[in-house]
């Protein structure tokens, strides 16, 4: 029975629950930019216990009380805090605060984004108006010298040529590519694919704290690229983007003319004791400059962009339209890239409750390439060692008609011609050292790619805070090369006397699908946020291919693979590639209390059919927090705005492994002899010894940091970071008795340590005036700690028909430092070659003559020999460096881009020392002739006892550094009442300059040496641009 008093308390509590509804009352308001009345959708109002945020247009709506406090806030603004009173409609202005606007920035972090005040990792981003006055050929480098911590090296300026980035540095041997993520998709094999003007941020998560969510996947650090879409806050906006570029080569090497060449011709023959080549050399002039005939100058380079987005409350909408083309400023004709890129971005507001977005990009492209940084035979390398005797035509009938031009006295059917007549045949350099310009005429040949990538989600708000979101995303690409080769003849060893074709195709297929879970609540000053999430990831692909020899067309046109006079000289082939799956769950949890104290814990567990049955699940964890001291009671600095300190570790891993390098796989071809008669036999046997605990390579980073803002404009940054790669893949030997190859093991390690640091200057002076800089550095250490073989080292890169090892990786030192023997100066007379002697008086080089090169003697041991080579110089840079300068003078605007890079070697391998009839540098001139005359070049022979060209040395190692002036920009823009009065928003007009200084020492063609482990075998430069351009922006 209820007695009276639980009856009265009753009955108080439902009096007092009755009475909090009956005061309160529904107010409503509006939040404008109080610049220009623009609605700021996605402002945060909160009343104590209950909060709300604004819609696409400003607007808010909460049920509670008179005279309770509400505070407004938007990322970027100043807040206000109001007491609410009887007015129930209410509008609010807030003011921009540059200071609030990068400390309340948001950043994509991997399945979320996140307040840059609250992230303790180390992430740099990129944003849209960082790029959008930047003339881009390819995305990747819109991070080159902008982001610190991140190397951005062209591969080369050949139209189309990708990028190497590394993120802290090379992490294993086994590849060190970072992982691209494109509008929550999982991208293979680059971004190239993206049209630069679609970019709305990159976001660069370097440390392990950051990247841990992406688990077994983000040893390598992660790119997120997140794409536009359209603003109600804008409006409708057709964009129209347009510029044109004239392209030229911004160096030439120096080379010996034609006098040279026969003079030193001689000296070389006479030093030998052989007879005298050219009895007058001054004849011969200036010869053949074949770097003028192999340049390609005043190429063009242009793009054009169309694009139109908008909102509405139902949703938003981006699509555009791009189309860039690039010719190569070598091999006119012959060196090109074209890229046709489409995409339709979508967000629909189903309602208040469910979201439903699509993005969608397909792009094509085409391109053309010539060989380069080869040793082979590339149109540069082939310039620079082509004697300049030869012409490019020999219109001469006596010459004609005599060898190598004809046979027998009949003029060869295959000699390479055009309408300018038969091309040149060198009878002094052999080998692929032919007429560049013949050899590149012959090149009909182009690769091709068509690549959609498409992701589809859904997000439910299950309850206040509780959301879930589901994404399925698809990566599809088509791609393959078609070639024809004519018969020809270019010299006695580059010849063909049939016409070849091949075609090739190939298909690659992934899917993701991704579902999460997101909470978020505050209790007080406490505030909280969770991710739990599950992935699933399928890779698979085709390829089919051939080749046929004698198809009677000269016509590239016309030439297939099915229209061949023999069939016996067809070759198919075609097959799957790599397959594998992965699965993952992962989980983050994010807190804050009061923006002063922050932490963020991340687990990830990956799955991977790549790896053994007792590996095949990793785990990788991460925990980071920050203290945002400027926010504390005792903070008395008022001109330091923000001062975090933060610091967090984690473990990040490396799937960089073939599906079955954990079996012991099976090979066929192999030859056995049976029975008595000893009949040979095919056979198969297995490949390698199985290890089934092959697993995932796995980073280990601490990272230590502070963020600084002071007066408002000034901002400062450093991480300093230690990241150890363990469980590295080499493949140590096994004893010869098991008589199988060795299987993949995980037992090396690496080691990276540097630090970032960021810096930068914004001020507006007036309306009519504002500065910015900003900048960083970085440094890093790169060292191997373990190889885990008993040599403690792995052979690298070969230079030459010889393969001279020229780099190595080994315990204790850099990886892929470049290798070979010391010089210590040139001996200038017998007296110094006897002097050279050992710790028993015996002359170290016997068969050393002066003008020879002293070879250190790195072992002791008293002789000249492969024991003696060691560490010559270094690739990895150890400083990379940006600087950005920006102003703004009332309608005019500039940028100046600068980026540097210092403390690297360069193995300049561009001379043929095989081949000692080549051409060679100018720098020969300064070769030593007599006593004194030279300490660093030697002299000159046809009988190089001494090896002094045929060793690796240090004789061809150069100090890599540069700093490069990337661009320079200047604009003019078009705006208010007079763009308006043609029916514009905007218009803006500029002049931009690529590439237009470069500091260096380096005598190559260019010290941006992004392929080829540091060794320039010619690479193709980077060109010097000038470009227009215009935008335009409809109302």
């Amino acid at each position: 029975m209820i007695n009276n008093k639980h009856l009265m308390s009753l009955a108080a509590t439902f009096v007092l629950v009755l009475s909090s509804f009956t005061m309160n009352a529904q107010y409503k308001g509006v939040v404008l930019d109080a610049a220009d009345n623009s609605p700021l959708p996605g402002a945060v109002v909160n009343a104590g216990q209950k909060s709300a945020m604004t819609d696409m247009d400003g607007r808010w709506s909460l049920d509670v009380a008179k005279g309770t406090q509400v505070s407004i806030s938007f990322v970027g603004y100043e807040s206000k805090t109001l007491t609410l009173s009887d007015n129930k409609q209410i509008t609010t202005k807030l003011n921009y605060d540059q200071a609030a606007s990068t400390l309340d920035e948001v950043v994509v972090v991997g399945y979320g984004v996140q307040k840059k005040s609250n992230v303790t990792g180390a992430i740099s981003s990129v944003k849209s108006e960082d790029l959008e006055d930047l003339q881009l050929p390819r995305i990747e480098t819109a991070l080159q010298g902008r982001t610190s911590g991140v190397s951005v090296v062209q591969s080369s300026g050949q139209p189309g040529s990708g990028s190497v980035i590394r993120i802290r540095g090379t992490s294993s041997i086994n590849g060190s590519d970072p992982l691209y993520v494109v509008d929550g998709v999982i991208i293979g094999g680059g971004i190239d694919f993206l049209n630069p003007g679609d970019i709305e941020t990159i976001e660069v998560l370097k440390d392990a704290a950051s990247a841990a969510i992406y688990g077994a996947r983000g040893a390598n650090g992660v790119i997120i690229v997140t794409t536009k879409n359209g603003s109600k806050a804008r409006g409708m906006e057709v964009k129209v983007s347009s510029y044109t570029g004239v392209q030229n080569p911004w160096k030439k090497i120096p080379v010996l003319n034609a006098t040279e060449y026969a003079t030193l011709m001689n000296e070389m023959s006479a030093a030998a004791g052989q007879p005298k080549i050219y009895d007058n050399p001054a004849q011969y002039g200036e010869g053949t400059d074949w770097q003028s005939h192999v340049f390609n100058p005043n190429a063009i380079m242009q793009s054009s962009d169309v694009s139109i987005a908008g909102a509405t409350n139902k949703g938003s909408y981006y699509a555009s339209v791009s189309n860039f083309n690039q010719e190569g400023i070598v091999a006119e004709g012959k060196s090109y890239y074209e890229r046709l890129a489409a995409r339709l971005n979508t967000i629909t507001n189903v309602n208040d409750r469910l979201t439903v977005g699509w993005n969608v990009a397909y792009t094509h492209n085409q391109s053309n390439g010539v060989a380069e940084n080869t040793e082979w035979g590339s149109p540069l390398g082939r310039a620079l060692n082509i004697d300049p005797l030869t012409p490019l035509y020999e219109t001469d009938p006596t010459v004609l008609a005599s060898a190598p031009y004809s046979s027998g006295g009949v003029l060869r059917s295959n000699l390479v011609r055009d309408e300018g007549g038969i091309y040149g045949i060198s009878n002094r350099v052999t080998s692929e050292i032919v007429n560049p310009v013949a050899a590149y005429s012959i090149i009909n040949n182009y690769g091709w790619a068509d690549k959609i990538v498409n992701n589809t989600y859904a997000e439910f708000e299950i309850l206040p805070g509780l959301k879930a979101r589901s994404s399925m995303g698809i990566d599809l690409a088509f791609w393959g090369n078609e070639g024809f080769t004519p018969s020809h003849y270019l010299n006695a060893t580059n010849l063909l006397d049939t016409n070849n074709v091949y075609s090739s195709f190939n298909r690659g297929f992934t899917w993701i699908w991704d579902n999460t879970i997101t909470y978020s609540h505050s209790v007080g000053k406490h505030n909280m946020s969770y991710l739990a999430g599950h992935s699933a990831q399928e890779v698979n692909g085709r390829y089919i291919g051939g080749n046929k020899r004698d198809v009677p067309t000269q016509d590239f046109q016309d030439a297939t693979i099915d229209y061949a006079r023999n069939e016996l000289s067809e070759q198919v082939y075609g097959g799957k590639w790599e397959r594998y799956a992965i699965e993952s769950y992962f989980a983050r949890a994010n807190y804050d209390y009061d923006g002063k104290y922050v932490a963020t814990a991340v687990l990830r567990a990956d799955a991977s059919s790549r790896f053994g049955q007792n590996y095949r699940w990793g785990y990788f964890p991460s925990l980071s927090a920050g203290w945002n001291l400027h926010k504390e009671d005792f903070w008395v600095y008022d001109n330091i705005n923000q001062l975090k300190l933060k610091a967090g570790y984690g473990l990040n891993g490396s799937d960089a492994a073939g599906s079955l390098e954990y079996a012991s796989t099976i090979i066929g071809g192999r030859s056995y002899t049976f029975g008595r008669n000893e009949i040979l036999t095919n056979g198969t046997t297995p490949a390698q010894v199985a290890n089934p605990d092959l697993r995932w390579e796995s980073v280990a980073q601490l990272n230590v940091g502070a963020e600084i803002r002071a007066y408002d404009y000034l901002v400062f940054g450093f991480d300093v970071f230690n990241r150890k790669t363990n469980d590295m893949k080499t493949r140590p030997p096994l004893p010869d008795y098991i008589g199988n190859d060795p299987s993949t093991a995980n037992v090396g390690s690496m080691l990276n340590q540097g630090i970032d640091m960021e810096f930068g200057y914004d001020r507006t002076y007036s309306k009519d005036f504002a500065i910015g800089v900003s900048g960083n550095v970085s440094f890093i250490r790169n060292e191997v700690v373990l190889i885990g073989n008993d040599a403690g080292y792995l052979t690298g890169a070969g230079w030459g028909p010889q393969g001279l090892e020229i780099t190595r990786i080994t315990e204790g030192l850099p990886i892929g430092y470049l290798f070979g023997y010391q010089t210590d100066g040139i001996f200038q007379n017998m007296d110094e070659v006897y002097g050279y002697t050992s710790s028993t008086g015996d002359t170290i080089q016997p068969g050393a003559m002066p003008g020879d090169f002293r070879f250190v003697d790195v072992n002791g041991d008293g002789q000249i020999n492969a024991d003696d080579r060691t560490m010559i110089g270094n690739p990895t840079p150890d400083w990379t460096a940006g600087i950005t300068l920006d102003i703004q003078y009332k309608n005019w605007d500039l940028n100046v881009f600068g980026q540097g890079v210092f403390g690297n070697d360069i193995y300049n391998a561009t001379r043929r020392y095989d081949l000692p009839t080549s051409n060679m540098p100018a720098t020969a001139i300064d070769r030593w002739t007599g006593e004194g005359t030279s300490n660093t070049y030697p002299r000159l022979t046809f009988d190089d006892r001494n090896k002094n060209f045929a060793r690796s040395s240090d004789f061809y190692v150069e100090d890599g550094s540069f700093f490069r002036l990337k661009s320079l920009q200047l604009g003019y823009n078009i705006t208010g009442s007079v763009a308006e009065r043609i029916g514009l928003r905007k218009m803006r007009i500029y002049y931009a300059g690529t590439n237009l200084l470069t500091f260096t020492k380096y005598s190559g063609f260019d010290p941006e040496i992004g392929a080829g482990l540091g060794i320039d075998r010619g690479i193709y430069p980077q060109a010097r641009v000038n470009t227009i351009g215009l935008n335009i922006t409809f109302k």
